[in-house]
């Protein structure tokens, strides 16, 4: 399907949908310009620019949070998590690792995944495990399905045709831990996004969803409108997520913040309007478009795309129990090195709504569940297949039967 896709005659078909397709760059780039500006003013102030709520305050009227976030495309929530509870979920985690020699087995298979770079520490820092029991504790938790609901509900999930997925029922999306030691230098992940790279370009439906950015209305543009996002086309690639997640995220495991190797992003809901346009510009080959290549994630690069990169930031001190959430269009990296003196350990779960998309998937990641493999969207390791303690059917809640599509929603 992809193979034979002409990058040429996709470009000249997008910047006939604008009147002067340099032109709208322009605009869309004075627009950046501008937002760039901001977060540098708060750099400067020494003042986090990333929205923060309590999961105390979520039923509260938070507008001014929720305009902030529409506009940031993130948000930390904080406390969903007892600390104690967390703790101690951290170090079953590290118990499982341990009992079930993990870094034995990892050794290998280390060369079946291939997306993170080498791990000269000898010693993982991305671990493919997907159902101990601390990953299900969080993962299908009331908290967590309180939190989903609520980033769920930011976006506009209904339109006159139809309605893209109901908000309160969410489906489980199974992804990996992050355990990072101090002076790792190996996970360092340069600028990008997930859910697709030169498929936002060419696939139809990504053409529909920003059908306002490459005809001259980017200001029309909502990044929250959620119509035909949970039709796209993804090229079949273990790097790329064959789901729809309103927001990605992880749950903090142990205290961390900046130059402790953890997580940045730049907060511009409206980014990727300038990633697009930016592509269609005549000193970038006909034949390409910026750096993105098939089945890698979406290329945020110096030689393209330097202003966006001036508004790359750490996320604030994280604790225990804390989560953060980003946008599936918002650009996002991994600090190169950690400096801290702890580990930095998080457990990745997205937000993943009901719809056919997203069933279509868990139906599939459900039978890997039950035989203790890894998900579709995974390398094949398949470590946890005979390891003590894995999460069995018998150990599920209702909710978690639910989420992972083993049991209907009602």
């Amino acid at each position: 399907m992809f193979e034979n896709i002409d990058i040429k005659k996709v470009k000249e078909e997008l910047r006939n949908h604008s009147k002067n397709y340099r032109e709208n760059f322009v605009k869309i780039e004075k627009f950046i310009e501008a937002e760039i500006q901001e977060i540098l003013n708060f750099k400067k102030k020494n003042k986090s620019i990333i929205p923060e709520i309590s999961i105390n305050e979520i039923d509260q009227d938070k507008t001014k949070v929720i305009e902030d976030i529409k506009k940031r495309g993130c948000v930390i929530i904080r406390d969903v998590f007892e600390d104690k509870f967390i703790e101690n979920l951290n170090l079953q985690l590290e118990n499982y690792i341990d009992e079930n020699n993990y870094y034995e087995d990892q050794k290998k298979k280390a060369d079946l995944d291939k997306y993170f770079s080498d791990l000269k520490s000898g010693k993982p820092q991305i671990f493919g495990l997907y159902w101990s029991k601390a990953q299900i504790e969080i993962r299908h938790s009331e908290q967590m399905a309180k939190v989903k609901k609520w980033l769920n509900n930011l976006w506009v999930y209904k339109n006159v045709e139809y309605e893209v997925f109901d908000p309160n029922k969410e489906l489980s999306y199974a992804d990996r831990v992050r355990r990072r030691e101090p002076g790792d230098d190996t996970l360092g992940l340069s600028p990008h996004c997930d859910a697709g790279s030169i498929e936002r370009w060419t696939d139809s439906h990504y053409q529909k969803i920003y059908r306002d950015i490459f005809s001259d209305n980017f200001e029309k543009y909502n990044p929250f409108e959620a119509k035909y996002r949970d039709k796209t086309i993804e090229f079949e690639s273990p790097a790329v997520a064959h789901v729809f997640r309103t927001f990605q995220g992880w749950t903090a495991l142990t205290e961390q913040g900046p130059n402790d190797g953890t997580l940045q992003l730049i907060p511009i809901a409206k980014a990727m309007t300038y990633v697009l346009t930016r592509a269609l510009q005549d000193d970038v080959p006909e034949n390409e478009l910026c750096g993105s290549k098939l089945g890698r994630a979406l290329s945020v690069n110096k030689d393209y795309h330097s202003l966006l990169l001036k508004g790359l930031v750490s996320i604030p001190k994280m604790k225990p129990g804390d989560t953060v959430w980003w946008h599936p269009d918002v650009i996002h990296a991994v600090e190169d090195k950690h400096s801290g003196k702890n580990y930095s350990n998080v457990v990745y779960v997205g937000a993943t709504p009901y719809c056919k998309k997203n069933l279509d998937y868990t139906i599939k990641q459900s039978k890997k569940f039950l035989e203790g493999k890894s998900p579709p969207d995974f390398s094949a390791e398949d470590y946890e297949i005979n390891y003590k303690g894995r999460v069995k059917l018998e150990d599920l809640s209702l909710l978690a039967k639910k989420q992972l599509a083993l049991e209907e929603w009602s």
